[in-house]
């Protein structure tokens, strides 16, 4: 395995995580219900996502490894960070409007918010890498 190899793997594991938190979110907002399927598969995306580049780094070896997480994805993955860190605390106004109005319940906007959160850095770091 190559390093090029191993980032692909991290882009596409990053980007099914993401995606099954952000369609979580997203689902519990449409429904307006906290479960909008089993609250498990998030969690247990992020682990196997985790899990799956645990396990291809260690194949590659530590010269590869090490190639794949260079200075770019470190500059990358900064970035996300930080606008993930801004986009979850943009959430608590947005959130607290919808509550007021109604619009939404508080156990449903705890379980939107807290996945809308965990989405973020992971597809912001997938959109900064494939633009790169």
């Amino acid at each position: 395995m190559n390093a090029e190899t191993l980032s692909k793997i991290r882009i596409v594991v990053f980007g099914l995580a993401g995606l099954v938190c952000a369609s979580y979110s997203a689902l519990a907002l449409l429904g307006n219900s906290p479960r909008p399927f089993s609250p498990w598969l998030p969690g247990a995306s992020g682990f196997a996502a985790g899990l799956v580049m645990w396990l291809s780094a260690i194949s590659a070896g530590p010269r590869v490894a090490g190639m794949a997480h260079d200075e770019l994805f470190w500059v990358e993955w900064g970035q996300a960070v930080k606008f993930s860190y801004w986009f979850s605390i943009a959430l608590y106004p947005l959130f607290g409007i919808f509550m007021a109005l109604g619009w939404i319940e508080p156990s449903t906007s705890i379980a939107a918010m807290g996945t809308a959160a965990g989405a973020a850095p992971m597809l912001a770091y997938c959109i900064l890498n494939l633009r790169s």
